[in-house]
């Protein structure tokens, strides 16, 4: 029997929080689902995990693969996701009991999601927030949200997913892809503001994180670039563009933004960033653009 919905869960050397992540999803009020668990060449305890909880529930697939990275793990979930629905869920993070319980049939359904540090919850995103608004609304004012930059916290339609895949040659930024080229199909869109995803943060600051260089930033903008474009012309809204144009000059470290800012400066594809997302921009987000750069120096 094919399940209403497929739960692809990428898993990494996750043998100190992928009990409670699957369980979590295992435990769900709503029963008419599948979780395939992608072991993406874990060398911990993980492997061992997975297929424990393959033999003691049928709803459950594991894939044990050599490591590609995130993007293809999640790739080769797709592959063989059968469900009506298609949602991520990252094995450090956690769902609460109603989350798989879809109310609506729309082309995207956004979830609530709260941060969780330390053991500590954050206050995240109530997805309540933009009910009633339009979707090129949502894109607009949420552009620097983890609701419009990952792909949890969202349920797709396996078929209107389609040919889409994750980047496997990007580090940075291949979510956010994936994201917006779905979100270039979309039409209507609904949200769970009962439904709530747990998302575990690091303490590490996104530039310790991934201390990207500057020539690295500015391909990983290009490949942004080009998926946003017809996001923003099927949606009508260039603004959201400027968050990742902010975001990324913030993941390079400050040694190598000091030594190679004049490659960011000079670059052809940069300056083609502010021609086109300037004009769609309100004063406080050009005021905000501007001080950034002004600030990093």
């Amino acid at each position: 029997m094919t399940p209403y919905i497929s739960v692809i869960i990428p898993v990494y050397n996750a043998e100190t929080t992928l009990n409670k992540c699957v369980d979590s999803v295992l435990g769900q009020q709503f029963s008419d689902f599948e979780v395939i668990l992608v072991d993406d060449g874990s060398k911990d305890g993980s492997f061992q995990i997975c297929e424990e909880y393959a033999r003691k529930d049928s709803r459950v697939t594991v894939i044990h693969k050599k490591n590609g990275g995130v993007s293809s793990a999640r790739n080769r979930g797709l592959e063989i996701a059968k469900g009506k629905w298609v949602t991520f869920v990252d094995s450090d993070d956690y769902i609460n009991d109603n989350y798989l319980s879809l109310p609506e049939d729309k082309d995207v359904i956004f979830a609530s999601y709260r941060n969780v540090l330390d053991g500590k919850e954050n206050e995240g995103l109530s997805s309540a927030c933009f009910t009633g608004c339009r979707l090129s609304d949502v894109v607009a004012e949420y552009g620097s949200n983890s609701i419009l930059r990952t792909p949890w916290a969202k349920f797709y339609k396996r078929d209107l997913i389609g040919n889409i895949r994750f980047p496997e040659d990007m580090k940075v930024g291949e979510d956010t892809c994936f994201v917006w080229q779905y979100l270039s199909r979309c039409q209507t869109y609904c949200v769970l503001p009962q439904s709530t995803y747990y998302v575990r943060l690091s303490a590490m600051t996104s530039e310790q994180k991934y201390g990207m260089k500057v020539d690295y930033a500015v391909q990983s903008l290009t490949r942004l670039k080009a998926a946003f474009e017809p996001m923003a012309a099927h949606l009508g809204v260039k603004r959201s563009l400027f968050f990742s144009f902010v975001g990324y000059f913030k993941l390079v470290s400050s040694d190598e933004w000091k030594r190679n800012r004049a490659l960011w400066y000079g670059n052809h594809c940069i300056k083609d960033f502010y021609h086109y997302a300037w004009p769609d921009l309100s004063v406080k987000q050009k005021v905000r653009l501007v001080m950034a750069f002004l600030l990093r120096k």
